[in-house]
């Protein structure tokens, strides 16, 4: 415990710099983030015994973050070549190259970096430095009042056979806690930065940001069930690696930039 709660003070300044951090900083940010969680991913999966998969998928990685930063219009083009060049590789490669292994590789360039691209995505929109925030309340608060409900009021299991420890009871507080901190930060851009906040549409976020989160959790575990490892990794002592804390985020910042550009939050 000592162990995590002191690579979780170091971690935070880190993550505030990078959420406080201007576009170009934020973006270079997120990419390397995302090329770590992937070699974790293709790490747990068995996609890393192959250096060309692995090269491929980095490649790929960086190509869409700086897609993403420079506006490159391409029309979704990048995954069919994506996929031709994966399939070029198990054609010319087949007795160390697997299908299995090639789709792998594919799904995990869109499980990690694809879903970590929405969080550039609302960076770069406007009031993009306030919208960030919503992403992380998302997934951290979720997690906070769902331990600390479950802990007190826990008595049914959520899905035991994935994660013991959570519970119906935990899931719920979740979602309510969650729901009310976007609220409170509703009031924070009201009263800090005179901002006319819609609280209905901040507290419906809210709500769907934790199911989401929760969902970003629990299909991260049942990954690393299926491949019998505990942790994605162990670079963030005592609390496992990217995709083991990132789970949860890269699952709620599409919904908040979705959210955000076809409903909104501010009125």
């Amino acid at each position: 415990m000592k162990t995590r709660i002191i690579a979780g003070l170091v971690a935070l300044p880190v993550l505030i710099f990078i959420l406080l951090a201007n576009p170009e900083i934020f973006t270079v940010a997120v990419a390397i983030i995302s090329i770590i969680g992937l070699l974790e991913f293709y790490k747990c999966t068995g996609v890393a015994n192959s250096k060309l998969l692995v090269a491929t998928g980095i490649i790929a990685t960086v190509f869409m973050f700086v897609r993403e930063y420079f506006w490159i219009t391409l029309y979704g083009a990048e995954l069919p070549l994506f996929v031709i060049i994966l399939f070029l590789l198990v054609l010319t490669g087949h007795k160390k190259i697997n299908i299995t292994h090639a789709a792998l590789a594919l799904f995990g360039v869109f499980y990690v970096a694809g879903l970590f691209l929405y969080a550039v995505r609302i960076k770069m929109y406007y009031l993009g430095g306030l919208y960030i925030w919503l992403v992380v309340l998302g997934a951290f608060m979720t997690d906070t009042f769902a331990y600390f409900t479950g802990v007190f009021l826990g008595k049914h299991k959520l899905c035991p056979e994935i994660s013991p420890k959570k519970t119906v009871e935990g899931a719920i507080g979740g979602i309510a806690g969650c729901g009310l901190s976007f609220i409170v930060y509703g009031i924070i851009l009201e009263k800090c930065f005179n901002l006319d906040v819609n609280y209905v549409n901040i507290f419906i976020l809210g709500m769907i940001a934790s199911v989401v989160s929760m969902i970003g959790d629990l299909s991260a575990s049942i990954i690393k069930r299926h491949f019998g490892i505990k942790d994605y990794g162990n670079l963030i002592p005592g609390h496992g690696g990217i995709l083991d804390r990132c789970d949860s985020l890269i699952m709620v910042a599409p919904v908040v930039y979705y959210f955000i550009i076809l409903i909104g939050i501010i009125k």
